[in-house]
C-alpha cells in the first residue's frame, strides 16, 4: 500500500491510497500503518469520501488501425505508482501529430511503443519491489547509505540515462547489497 498526498488547497489535501487488494487501500487501514501521515492528519476534517479505482500497467499489441489511433489512458497504461500517466500522454500526443503530418500512423505505433517502454520497467520494477518486502528494506537502506544510486535510478526513470546506464546502477545496487 501506499500513500500520496498532495495539497489542493491552503487549507485542504488530497490523500490518494493504493494497494494491490482493495482491502490494503482502506484509509482507516492504511493510517494504521502509517502514524507519521495518521498524526499530521489528526483533528482533520474529512470533506470527500472514499472511491477507489484499480492501479495495473497494460500494454496493447496495436495503438493504431486504419485512421484511428488511440493515446493516453485507451493505449494501455503504466500503473500508478510511476507517476507517469499525464506526461506519457503528452508525449504520445506529440507523437500521433507527427504520424500525421507524416502521413501514417505506423509512425504513431512505433513511437507509442518506445515510449511506453521506460516507464512499464520502471513499474515493474516498482511492483514487484513491493511484494518483496525484505529486499525492498534492503534496496531502501542501499539508496540511503548510497544517494548516488538512488539518483542514477530516478535519473533512468525520469529519462536521463540510458538503458545501458541503468543496467550498470543495477550491478552496482547489487554490488551494494551483496556488502550491506
Amino acid at each position: 500500500m501506499q500513500a500520496y498526498v498532495t495539497p489542493i488547497a491552503s487549507d485542504e489535501v488530497s490523500v490518494v491510497i493504493i494497494g494491490e487488494r482493495s482491502k490494503n487501500a482502506e484509509f482507516a487501514q492504511a493510517l494504521e500503518s502509517l502514524p507519521e501521515l495518521r498524526r499530521r492528519l489528526e483533528g482533520a476534517e474529512i470533506n470527500g469520501r472514499e472511491r477507489g479505482a484499480v492501479t495495473s500497467s497494460r500494454s496493447l499489441k496495436d495503438v493504431q488501425r486504419g485512421k484511428v489511433a488511440l493515446l493516453g489512458d485507451a493505449s494501455g497504461s503504466v500503473d500508478a505508482i510511476t507517476g507517469e500517466g499525464l506526461r506519457l500522454g503528452f508525449q504520445q500526443a506529440f507523437a500521433l501529430a507527427d504520424a500525421f503530418q507524416g502521413g501514417t500512423l505506423e509512425k504513431y505505433q512505433k513511437a507509442h511503443r518506445a515510449l511506453q517502454q521506460r516507464p512499464l520497467l520502471v513499474a515493474n520494477l516498482m511492483v514487484w519491489l513491493g511484494r518483496h518486502a525484505i529486499l525492498r528494506e534492503r534496496v531502501i537502506q542501499s539508496f540511503a547509505a548510497k544517494p548516488a544510486l538512488f539518483s542514477k535510478f530516478l535519473a533512468y526513470h525520469v529519462g536521463e540515462a540510458t538503458p545501458a546506464e541503468l543496467l550498470s546502477t543495477g550491478a552496482a545496487l547489487g554490488w551494494q547489497l551483496l556488502a550491506a
